[in-house]
């Protein structure tokens, strides 16, 4: 009796000693951050009024100079693609060109089904000197799984260039039309709800966005002198008569 209960002394120590370290470790912390994260926004998008409809993981890159292909978008858009394992099937191609820049859009679908989209394109910022950059856009995406999203399209993306930055945007629908002091005030409660100081405001016709600063947020970035990692908006149809709802750290990226 004495040498079964040391023994199961010693194997409940263990297991303590193995949770401390996995609650410690950066697997764990990145578990509870992204958690911590779609609660918040999940819980933004329900404060608004409206219901769940997507989640989005997105990331973008500006390619360094030296990187294979840095200013052939195609042979960027393939080295990503790669790296994220995208499926063969159903793979869809759209390019474009103008005296200023040049572009590549892949479509196409993960493991899983997931939707996914690769942009590349080349800018010529003054005579003589370009700039790339490459874009992932991730919908469809199981709430659970953003973590674990934003890291695969993270190392993706890191083969590119040092420069990268991922986000995640939450959907909602509202069944009604607001009008633009609704939207205003829709927008508002959001941002209090995330205890978020306003930064930037934009108000045009049906649309209402603002972005700021709140502490339920880790990740950010700065432009213009400015620290963000929150982003809401509400846009109206006047042709479906619904209203749409975002709620996206650090930034929208996806078209609103």
């Amino acid at each position: 009796m004495f040498k079964k209960h040391q023994w199961l002394t010693g194997s409940s120590v263990i297991v303590v000693v193995f949770l401390l370290a996995f609650a410690f470790s950066p697997a764990c912390r990145n578990v509870f951050s992204a958690y911590r994260e779609n609660t918040a926004l999940l819980g933004l998008i329900k404060c608004s009024g409206a219901e769940l409809s997507s989640v989005n993981v997105a990331g973008w890159v500006r390619v360094d100079e030296g990187t294979t292909g840095t200013h052939d978008p195609r042979e960027l858009v393939s080295q990503v693609a790669t790296r994220l394992k995208l499926s063969g099937e159903g793979r869809r191609y759209e390019s474009w060109q103008n005296p200023y820049a040049c572009g590549i859009r892949l479509e196409g679908l993960l493991d899983g089904g997931c939707a996914i989209s690769v942009v590349g394109q080349t800018m010529e910022i003054e005579k003589g000197k370009k700039i790339s950059h490459v874009m992932v856009s991730l919908d469809g995406v199981d709430s659970k799984k953003t973590g674990l999203y934003k890291r695969k399209i993270r190392k993706a993306l890191s083969g590119c260039g040092e420069e990268s930055r991922t986000a995640i945007t939450y959907a909602g629908k509202i069944k009604s039309e607001l009008n633009g002091e609704e939207l205003l005030t829709g927008a508002e409660k959001m941002m209090n709800q995330a205890d978020a100081g306003i930064q930037e405001k934009t108000v045009k016709d049906n649309l209402v966005s603002l972005t700021g600063l709140s502490p339920q947020f880790i990740s950010d970035l700065r432009y213009d002198n400015k620290e963000i990692n929150l982003n809401v908006a509400l846009r109206s149809s006047p042709v479906e008569h619904v209203t749409y709802v975002y709620a996206a750290s650090p930034v929208i990226f996806t078209e609103y």
